[in-house]
């Protein structure tokens, strides 16, 4: 009977001292809860601050903002027009594409032109012809000073790509392909720096073997063919075009 309550008393006992630990360890979390901010909180505070900082100093978006959106057809139009390009774009029932930059001093003289299809198999844009005039770039700079060659490094070609690109990408393209043409092995490689630095990637050097015979078919001559994501090539050169505005505006 002892050895019954003995043990009946330290159950008891035991339990007892377990609920006290649970009650304890229940405050002290309740405590701590109240000490803590919602990430909520937190991130509509950080968002107010850079609206705050955008509108303080001119801007239009928050940098958060830039991070997630890509500029839209008239945003590239505005910024090729404040750097002395005019865009033109036009379609055809055969799905082609052509996009045209001339400088707004002088609508005949064309800048340079990207030229391709919407592919009807795959969601791929195909870029068939690219090409920026060297000569229609002085003749821009003569005639004004302030020409800036289109407000970026990479130069006008990058507004009319960013046309391009958009098109492919609201006709569900996924994808933009196109061959760096191989016409000599200087120029070839400062090609492709250019493209790479522009955002794009090698897939293959397409030769005159047996094997890269499809390729030249669809092609039409050797060089490297090149590729990379729609939307992620969009976005770096969004925050490109967006980068160059902002210095553009602190310099006014």
């Amino acid at each position: 009977m002892t050895h019954k309550l003995a043990q009946a008393t330290g159950f008891s006992l035991q339990t007892m001292t377990m609920n006290k630990l649970l009650t304890i360890t229940l405050l002290c979390i309740a405590c701590t809860v109240q000490r803590i901010t919602p990430v909520a909180a937190f991130s509509s505070i950080s968002t107010t601050r850079s609206l705050h900082k955008a509108h303080s100093s001119g801007l239009m978006m928050s940098a958060d903002v830039e991070e997630t959106t890509i500029a839209d057809i008239e945003e590239i139009t505005t910024f090729a027009s404040k750097n002395g390009v005019d865009l033109k774009f036009t379609t055809n029932p055969a799905r082609g594409y052509r996009g045209v930059a001339v400088s707004m001093n002088d609508p005949e003289n064309i800048l340079g032109y990207i030229e391709g299809f919407i592919r009807p198999a795959g969601k791929v844009l195909h870029a068939d012809k690219m090409e920026i005039f060297k000569s229609a770039l002085n003749s821009a700079r003569r005639e004004n000073d302030s020409f800036s060659g289109g407000g970026t490094y990479l130069g006008p070609g990058l507004l009319i790509a960013f046309v391009c690109l958009l098109h492919g990408k609201e006709n569900g393209c996924q994808t933009i392909e196109f061959l760096a043409i191989d016409d000599a092995e200087f120029q070839h490689k400062r090609l492709i720096r250019y493209y790479k630095t522009a955002g794009f990637e090698e897939v293959r050097y397409v030769g005159e073997e047996l094997k890269d015979i499809p390729d030249r078919l669809v092609w039409g001559g050797c060089g490297t063919l090149m590729t990379n994501d729609i939307e992620k090539v969009l976005r770096k050169w969004t925050r490109i075009i967006r980068g160059a505005n902002r210095r553009m505006e602190r310099e006014e």
